[in-house]
C-alpha cells in the first residue's frame, strides 16, 4: 500500500512540475499588436506610455505620474 502511494505522490510531483515548467515562456510578448507597447511587469499591464502608477493610469512622464501620490515604475518596451 506504501509503495502505491509513494508512487501516486511522486507521479502528481511530476505532473505539477511540468506544468509550471510549462507555462513558463521566456519569449511571450504581452503587448504585441495592441496600442500599448509597454509593458509593465509590476503591474501585468500593457501601457501607452512608459510609467505606470499602480492604479490602472499609464503617464508619458515619472514627474507626472508621481504628481498622483502613488509609487510610479517604469514599463519597457518588449523586443
Amino acid at each position: 500500500m506504501r509503495k502505491k502511494i509513494t508512487i501516486v505522490c511522486l507521479t502528481l510531483v511530476a505532473m505539477v512540475s511540468m506544468a509550471v515548467v510549462s507555462a513558463c515562456d521566456p519569449d511571450m510578448k504581452h503587448c504585441e499588436g495592441t496600442d500599448s507597447p509597454y509593458w509593465c511587469s509590476s503591474a501585468k499591464v500593457c501601457c501607452a506610455y512608459q510609467y505606470h502608477d499602480g492604479h490602472g493610469t499609464c503617464w508619458s512622464t515619472m514627474s507626472a505620474c508621481r504628481s498622483t501620490g502613488y509609487a510610479c515604475t517604469a514599463c519597457h518596451l518588449e523586443d
